[in-house]
């Protein structure tokens, strides 16, 4: 964009947000934009936006939150509105959910990774113990039988009276038996159904989602008590995404690249998470295996709040 034409567009937005009668400060409310680079539109200074890419994502938002025709506005002032892939390396959202150019990393503690590993080390000796309860009840029935067999053989060759009585201790045992394999089979089901009960209890809901403004709040999200979950973020494109949970602590930030796959692990503690996207046309989010729908309808810059409900 040349300096003149720049300087047009900045006259005009200013004068929409003049005639609304609104502040710098409700546009940055109501885009996520940063004050400065609204003033730096005004002026006519697209030299201090982050790049080109958010010269016409930024002037875009703020025609829309001025009232403005979008199309229109860009189109009379021949402003590119097709798809680029941006340059995000150098991009972040901070906590207070504006954009700002520069990342922020986040390194794991000690005491977070400790946590992070303590469900699998659960898991780990559950499993253990199922294996020594199977293996006990394995040699216990081994041993039974075993007796069983002892004691028929000798009763065969005694006598026919013995014959007799091991006709009977032979009915007795298969009728013992038949009640022990009934009895695992009403094991086995009871154990089948508290299983899936398990399952179902486990599974996430995500409830409906409702967009408004340029988020999409997802805010009765139903999740197992005392669980991890795990929110996976894919892309097609490049794209700058964080995550933060509901304090504004940071889980996770970063550039994914075209093909992208991220995991973010949420503890069971963290009552909700926000996820700030840099180019949402190219990013899916999915909870626990559940798809999100972010609702985005071809917004660039765009929040994904969700509220857990254990």
């Amino acid at each position: 964009m040349n300096e003149e034409r720049n300087s047009v567009i900045g006259q005009e937005l200013q004068n929409a947000r003049l005639d609304k009668g609104l502040s710098l400060d409700d546009i940055q409310q109501s885009t996520k934009i940063q004050k400065r680079y609204l003033a730096a539109i005004e002026n006519g200074q697209f030299d201090q936006l982050p790049g080109a890419f958010y010269e016409r994502a930024f002037v875009r938002q703020y025609a829309s939150a001025v009232g403005l025709d979008v199309t229109e506005f860009m189109q009379n002032h021949d402003i590119q509105t097709q798809t680029v892939e941006p340059d995000l390396s150098g991009a972040r959202v901070d906590s207070d959910n504006v954009t700002r150019a520069g990342m922020h990393q986040v390194e794991e503690s000690t005491a977070e990774k400790t946590r992070q590993m303590l469900p699998k080390i659960l898991i780990g000796v559950a499993v253990v113990a199922i294996i020594g309860i199977i293996w006990a009840l394995v040699a216990s029935f081994a041993g039974s039988a075993k007796q069983e067999n002892t004691t028929s053989s000798v009763s065969v060759t005694t006598s026919s009276v013995s014959v007799t009585t091991s006709k009977v201790s032979s009915s007795a045992s298969s009728d013992a038996e038949k009640s022990s394999t009934d009895a695992s089979k009403e094991s086995a089901a009871k154990s089948s159904s508290a299983s899936s009960e398990k399952k179902d209890k486990d599974a996430v809901d995500l409830g409906a989602g409702q967009a408004t403004g340029n988020t999409v709040n997802y805010g009765t999200v139903k999740a197992p008590a005392n669980k991890e979950l795990t929110l996976n973020l894919k892309t097609t494109g490049a794209s700058w995404i964080q995550v933060s949970d509901a304090s504004g602590a940071v889980l996770w930030n970063g550039t994914l690249q075209a093909n992208g796959n991220q995991d973010v692990k949420i503890p069971a503690t963290v009552p909700g998470v926000r996820v700030s996207i840099g180019n949402a046309a190219a990013t899916a989010v999915s909870l626990d295996g559940k798809s999100v729908d972010l609702m985005a309808n071809n917004a660039t810059v765009w929040n994904l709040a969700m509220t857990f409900a254990r």
